[in-house]
């Protein structure tokens, strides 16, 4: 085992680990919240918990390997275990894109004004979310069923390289989805399909953003309400994390779309899955930073001192009103 091999994949397990960290505290915050905190439940709660939950397996379909090749564990999943690894990793990734794009939507329908066209799918959006979930599920298994004739498992394969995702269920059926127009075709509209919805609704979100802020500055006032300041970040956050996931995207595709045209580098799949892993790990601490329910570091320390500190003597108080 090369020392290089070895520092690349305790790389790739720390990103792992935290991108893990980050969603499994968001899920238990959405969970906690729809159970005994319903006061606090926000209409986007939904959405954010279906987006890490796909971020979180993602990211174990990558962890799984790293740690069979650090243990030195030789591939005991067979055939039919690389398939069905390789086969809930693509279709996660493909939710993930899906998730993001009604996320996207669903916002820019949220905050649109009520004078716009959109204003009467505000009561509607919250019902089409479960529908479009269903719908994304039943679409993406079926579109990936062709896996299960691709995919083989690699026992044989003794590269000393530290393409791990090679030697252990990796992308041996890649270049059979090359050769498969069809389905290429299919898996290149989606993409291009839902990242153009994705732009627009991020495009309209600006706009809306932009046209609130001219308002607020000629009415000199804080009539606008907490509610609206609210949105405001939320709507914030969402376009950041839209900017992450198209950035992340077109330069994971920029580097798949090369092995087209030059032979397939080592070094350039190991980039392809560190950027691959990337958005799962970021997009959980972004969604942290930015919600207030999320108990920080800061305000923990002062409620923990609070509780510490004596009780003020009421003798003090008795004149202050």
């Amino acid at each position: 085992m090369l020392v290089r091999d070895v520092v690349l994949a305790t790389f790739s397990l720390l990103q792992t680990w935290v991108g893990l960290l980050g969603n499994l505290t968001l899920f238990t915050l959405y969970i906690c919240i729809f159970i005994s905190r319903p006061q606090q439940r926000k209409s986007t709660d939904l959405i954010l918990t279906h987006l890490t939950i796909t971020n979180s397996v993602t990211l174990l379909t990558q962890g799984v390997p790293v740690l069979m090749f650090l243990y030195g564990t030789e591939n005991r999943l067979g055939e039919v275990g690389c398939q069905i690894f390789v086969y809930i990793r693509r279709v996660t990734r493909g939710l993930t894109i899906c998730t993001m794009c009604l996320l996207s939507m669903y916002q820019a329908v949220t905050i649109s004004p009520s004078t716009s066209r959109w204003a009467r799918l505000k009561y509607r959006a919250p019902e089409s979310i479960l529908p479009s979930f269903l719908f994304f599920w039943i679409v993406h298994l079926f579109m990936y069923a062709n896996l299960w004739t691709t995919t083989a498992a690699s026992e044989n394969i003794t590269l000393s390289v530290s393409k791990y995702n090679i030697k252990y269920c990796p992308s041996v059926f890649w270049m059979s989805f090359l050769t498969d127009t069809a389905f290429l075709s299919v898996i290149t509209f989606r993409d291009i399909f839902f990242v153009f919805l994705m732009t627009c609704a991020s495009g309209y979100m600006v706009i809306v953003l932009h046209q609130h802020h001219k308002q607020v500055q000629h009415i000199h006032s804080t009539s606008h309400s907490p509610r609206s300041s609210a949105e405001t970040r939320a709507t914030q956050t969402i376009l950041l994390l839209v900017i992450c996931f198209v950035s992340i995207y077109w330069i994971t595709s920029s580097i798949t779309l090369s092995f087209n045209f030059v032979a397939e580098d080592f070094q350039l799949n190991e980039t392809l899955a560190y950027l691959s892993a990337c958005y799962p790990s970021l997009c959980p601490w972004v969604l942290i930073s930015s919600d207030p329910r999320v108990p920080k570091p800061p305000s923990f320390f002062k409620k923990v001192r609070g509780l510490s500190a004596p009780p003020a003597n009421n003798n003090t108080n008795c004149g202050i009103h």
